[in-house]
């Protein structure tokens, strides 16, 4: 069990009601899937964490523009190296289109989703997991330079080697992803906001201190600045 993982489970215990935000996002899917739905993981790498719930479809679909990470994955059945910008598939074709810790990056969030909308039935969706760039976190994250990032995440985070990637924090806002979305077409199904203080647990004082913060989150009027967000929007 690493760092994060530790706090996690100790903040857990101390809220039961509380889910982290991965878990969350997998539901979601996961309660939108069965053997004939057609599924695109949009930036799906070689992260195995939703392999259960692409083990139900026979017709599971991942796009990456790193063709090493792509390689590395096992268990989502068709591959293509490419980028949302330019989907490699024809108009009307997956019923759900999925992606988790890629919103951050992309630099052409327009030409992207319209690509999203362009390649999801009617009444399809798309479900998204991403940093909210109202967070503290995120703040800390864009006040270092993009060269150190990888420098940082790997020992703080105990990420592997070329894992991280440049960040635009284009479209990590509710009011950017309306902007953006709604004029496209797509329909607001569900914005979640949630919070995880596991990010700056390095010690047990930060923790009490970030969870501290987490709570003064649980307010309403300052829910719009927890650390994620997961969104549902329909075609």
């Amino acid at each position: 069990m690493n760092r994060q993982e530790f706090y996690r489970d100790k903040y857990k215990a101390k809220n039961s009601e509380w889910m982290d935000s991965q878990s969350i996002y997998k539901i979601l899917i996961n309660e939108r899937v069965n053997t004939n739905t057609k599924i695109l993981d949009i930036g799906c790498g070689h992260g195995d964490f939703m392999k259960e719930v692409y083990d139900k479809t026979n017709f599971s679909f991942g796009i990456d523009p790193d063709a090493s990470a792509l390689e590395k994955n096992s268990f989502i059945k068709n591959k293509f190296v490419a980028s949302a910008e330019k989907l490699p598939f024809q108009d009307n074709t997956f019923d759900i289109v999925v992606s988790a810790w890629v919103l951050e990056h992309i630099q052409n969030p327009r030409e992207s989703f319209s690509e999203i909308f362009r390649v999801l039935k009617p009444g399809g969706k798309v479900i998204f997991l991403t940093p909210n760039v109202w967070n503290y976190n995120v703040w800390i994250i864009r006040a270092i330079p993009e060269r150190f990032h990888e420098f940082f995440t790997k020992r703080l985070y105990n990420r592997k080697d070329h894992d991280t990637y440049p960040k635009s924090y284009k479209i990590n806002s509710e009011k950017s992803l309306m902007k953006t979305l709604t004029p496209i077409g797509f329909q607001k199904s569900e914005i979640i906001f949630n919070g995880d203080p596991s990010y700056i647990s390095f010690n047990e004082p930060l923790f009490k201190f970030a969870s501290l913060i987490e709570t003064l989150l649980d307010k309403k009027p300052l829910r719009f600045m927890k650390v994620h967000l997961i969104g549902v929007f329909e075609k």
